[in-house]
Parts: C-alpha cells; structure tokens; sequence
C-alpha cells in the first residue's frame, strides 16, 4: 500500500462544492439568521478577493438583464420580431425576479448560501448554452425567466460578498455598495461596442451573458463564504400559498409590460389579467394569515412604517424610469443609436458609480429618510430640466439632467434597503423573508409599472398634441401653404411631376408635425414625473416632520 503522501487527491463530487466548511464562530460574529454567513477576521488580501468577487458576481446580476434592455430595439429588428414579442423578454425577467424572492430565501435558510448560489448558476449556464442552439423567442423567454430567478440569488450573493470584504463595524457601508452593484448594469451595457453583441444574430449578447455567468461561478467554487446556520423551514403551504401568489404576480406583471405595447384596451385579456391578479393576492394573503409561521406576514407588513416604506420603495423605481424609458427614448425617435450617445451613457456611468460611493461615505441611520428625499429631490430637479426639450436637443443637453437622476438611482437603494433590514433585525430576524417579498415585488414591480406610465403618458400625450396640430394645420392658412411650397420647390431639382412633388411636401409637414407633438409629449411626460417625484419627496419630508414633532412631545412630557 503507498504513503498517504504518495496518493493522488480525491476527486471532489457535486456534493462536497455544494457543502459548506465548519466553522466556529464567536458568539458576535454569528449571523442573525439563518442562511446568512457568518463574520469573520479576514486578511487584507482575501477581502480583496471577496471584494473582486461581488463586484463580479453583481454585475453579472446587472448585466442579465441590461445588456438585453439597453438592445432591445435593435434586437427586435435582428430577430425579425414586433416589437410586442420582444417586450415579454424584459417583462418575463422582472416578473420571475419578483417571484424569486420568496421561495429561494427559504432555500437558502435550509440549504445554505453556496448551495443556492452554485445551483442556480449552473442551472442559468445551462438554459443559455442550450439557447445558443436553439435561437428561438420560446427559448429566449425560458432564458430571461432563468435569469430572472438567478438574479434574485446573485444579488444576495453580491451583498455576502461585499460584507466579507469590509470590517464589521462598516458592514452597513459594505451591505450599501452590495445592493448597489448590479444597478450598474443599465449605464455599462449601453457602453459596450454594437458589433460585437449582434454577432451571428445576437449570440455574441448571450455569449458575454453566459462567459459572465461562468467567471461568477469560477470565482463563488474559489472563494467560499463562510458556513451559514441553517434549518429546516420549508412547508407544504409555503408552495400552496406561493403558487397563488405566483399567479397573481404573473398576471399584473403581464398586464403591466404588455399594455402599453398591445394597448389597454384593445386586448380583452390585459384586462383579465388585472382583475384575476386581485383575488389570487386575496387568496394567498388569506392563506398566510391564518399560519403560525407565515412566509409572508401580512399583518407586519401592513404596519404603518413599512406601508409608507413600501410607498417610497415603488415610486421611486417608478420615477427611475424617467431614464430607461424617457431619456433614452427621446433620443431614439431623431434615429439615434447607443453608440451617437456613448458621452452620454459614460456620464450615466460615472454618475451611477457615484451614488453608492457617495451613499456609503454617508450612511447613518438617522439620515435614511433625508437621503431618499435627497435623490426624490434630485430626480424632479432632472425631469423638470428635461420638460424644456425641443427638436434641437440631443445627448449633451441631458449631462447634467441624466446625471443627476442615474446617481439617485444608485444612491437610494442602499439606504431603503439597510431601513427595512433594521426594522427587521430590531424585530428578531423571523420577518426577514417578508421583508424580501416586499422589497422585490416593489422594484420589479415599481419597474413595470414605471414603464407603463411614461409609456403610456407619453402616447396619450403625443395623440393629443398630433390632434391639436392637426386642427391647427391647414392649407387656407399662408403660412402652411408657403412652407408646403418650400417644401415641393427643394425637389424640383430630382422630380419633375408637380403633383408628386406637392404629395412628398404633405408628407413631410405630417412626419414634421408628427415629430413636434412626439417632443411636446415627452416634456409632458418629463413633467409628471418630476410632480411625482416632488410630491414623493414632501411626503417623506411630512413624515421626519411628524416624527420630529413626535419625539419634542415625548421629551416635554418626559
């Protein structure tokens, strides 16, 4: 028999890269709860890997969903798609992140933090590697819902990460920047070169997705987290109660992104899917309510604080949208594409750096609500600015403004998150899976619901200002008829029929009319969402007021 020395190394199998280490931890570096690794005294050298690795691990998050939504109308052509088929790719994804949060925290308590984040990573790898053979829409959607569900794991595992790498006295700043990461995606994605994503009909995007997805899982098998405490926590209601929750989100998350793609009321079952979403919520809050241990406490969150936390939570993501959808948008309908506004996506992108530095420098718990009113206050500001936009605006115009708003962006997320974390924690720890339910149905939702407003708005404005012109626009009038004839003389050097001339000047004052009540709509737009946004922003200033007031009575009475 040889040495032990001389043996070769045993073969790791699947269970020993899920299985976590055994650690003993001092009594103050035990996680709250379960499925959260514990702290521990790191060298300098391995926080900086953990560090490299949630920044790897985020904005691989960021990226499944950005490098998709920043492409989207370029997509749609490649693919030979209208434009409502590519839609469910985006709507897809927000719908399962929002659903990834109930379940998948219970699989973490009982099974641990690295088994949940291998498993799913293996699981994205390998819906995308089969996607790249198949290159259909069915299985682009069976991607984005992949992804979806793994972002949900991704952004926990960015935030485990990115705790590790910071001392224990700053873990609030590190828990700051781990949220904060994969919001980074958006400005990123729209920097990277056009050519090399639509490669062989788009596959270079999931091939930067699925090398991505691969480094993440290469760097979570290097560097292990320390164990997590776990328990046995699933039920057989959990799934019952999630099944009818699942089906409420999915059709109000439908309805959501479709609508204003199909149009409200022109598809019988938008409709449907909005008011079938109201007793399937009914129903799955009936059920949780009448469990010991609910995974969603309905009566703890329908406590005042966390209503107007939720409130905050969703009208911020919505007013965000300002830039996906706003911005962005203006600009495309002159035909430009991301690479004519790449100084513009660099600001956005330093800008949105910016916010979390920022956030984390100014972290305190008494400073939450002042700085969510701060980045509300900042995001009125950019959208009031951009209410003034004409046919002559075009990317250098929106610096300051989209700056403004992509710092907010990454700047209140941090602190909303770190507020309803301490709630949870100052109650024990057990509302913690209640506390993600709310968080995710608030940004996926708020998200496609912020969609859907600007959207929305801006075709509702657009046809009342094409009407107006319209009204406006008349042949009788001399200043229509010299434009008209402006119009038809600048062609008279390449078309010799007059009457073919006369029809392209009728033809271009329309496209010309069409594009001047298209700019007046997006101001409008701009324009509800910075009241929005300043009303959001009073609201959260009436409540430090109240609280303020609240807390003088109680020292006089004292």
């Amino acid at each position: 028999m040889r040495p032990a020395e001389d043996r070769p190394a045993p073969v790791p199998h699947l269970a020993d890269l899920l299985r976590e280490d055994e650690w003993q931890f001092a009594p103050e570096l035990r996680a709250n709860v379960p499925g959260a690794p514990g702290f521990a005294h790191h060298p300098l050298r391995r926080r900086v890997m953990y560090g490299a690795t949630s920044l790897i691990v985020g904005l691989t998050c960021g990226f499944s969903n950005a490098l998709l939504s920043a492409n989207l109308p370029y997509l749609r052509g490649s693919l030979g798609l209208e434009t409502y088929e590519i839609a469910w790719l985006p709507t897809v994804y927000l719908i399962m992140n929002c659903l990834g949060g109930g379940l998948l925290f219970k699989y973490r308590q009982q099974y641990g933090a690295r088994s949940f984040a291998i498993t799913f990573l293996l699981i994205q790898l390998a819906i995308i590697g089969a996607h790249l053979f198949v290159r259909e829409l069915a299985s682009a959607i069976i991607v984005r819902a992949a992804s979806g569900v793994a972002a949900t794991a991704l952004t926990t595992l960015c935030i485990f990460y990115m705790l590790q790498a910071f001392p224990l006295e700053h873990r609030t700043r590190a828990m700051v920047l781990g949220v904060s990461i994969p919001q980074l995606g958006i400005p990123l994605a729209r920097l990277l070169p056009l050519d090399e994503l639509v490669l062989n009909k788009w596959d270079g995007l999931f091939l930067l997705e699925f090398g991505l997805s691969a480094i993440s899982l290469a760097c979570v098998l290097a560097f292990r987290l320390p164990p997590s405490h776990k328990e046995k926590v699933f039920e057989y209601r959990d799934f019952v109660s999630m099944a009818f929750y699942g089906i409420a989100v999915a059709c109000f998350g439908a309805a959501m992104g479709m609508g204003p793609y199909l149009w409200w009321w022109d598809h019988y079952w938008i409709g449907w899917c909005l008011a079938a979403s109201i007793p399937f919520f009914a129903i799955s809050s009936t059920l949780e309510l009448n469990r010991k241990v609910p995974l969603i406490d309905i009566r703890w969150l329908t406590a005042a604080d966390l209503l107007r936390l939720a409130f905050v939570l969703i009208v911020t993501r919505m007013v965000l949208s300002e830039q996906a959808t706003g911005a962005i948008g203006f600009l495309r309908q002159f035909g430009l594409v991301n690479e004519n506004f790449f100084d513009l996506s660099l600001v956005i992108a330093i800008c949105a750096f910016a916010g979390p530095v920022f956030a984390a420098a100014l972290i305190k718990p008494d400073r939450i609500p002042a700085m969510v009113m701060v980045a509300l206050l900042l995001v009125a500001m950019g959208s009031y600015l951009d209410s003034y936009s004409s046919n002559l605006t075009r990317a250098p115009q929106f610096y300051l403004t989209q700056g403004l708003i992509a710092f907010s962006t990454t700047f209140f997320l941090g602190p909303a998150l770190l507020y309803g974390v301490t709630r949870v924690l100052t109650d024990g720890g057990q509302k913690l899976s209640s506390f993600v339910i709310m968080f995710s149905i608030t940004q996926s939702m708020g998200s496609l619901v912020g969609n859907a407003l600007v959207q929305t708005s801006q075709l509702l404005y657009q046809q009342d200002h094409y009407v107006r012109f319209v009204g406006l626009v008349s042949q009788m009038n001399p200043l229509v008829e010299r434009k008209l004839a402006g119009t038809a003389s600048a062609y008279s050097s390449i078309m010799t029929d007059p009457s073919q001339r006369a029809a392209l000047a009728v033809q271009s004052l329309a496209q010309l009319v069409s594009t001047e009540a298209n700019i007046l709509a997006f101001n409008d737009t701009f324009r509800l969402i910075s009241i929005i946004a300043f009303l959001a922003a009073m609201c959260v200033a009436g409540l430090v007021v109240y609280r303020v007031v609240i807390f003088h009575k109680g020292k006089l009475k004292a």
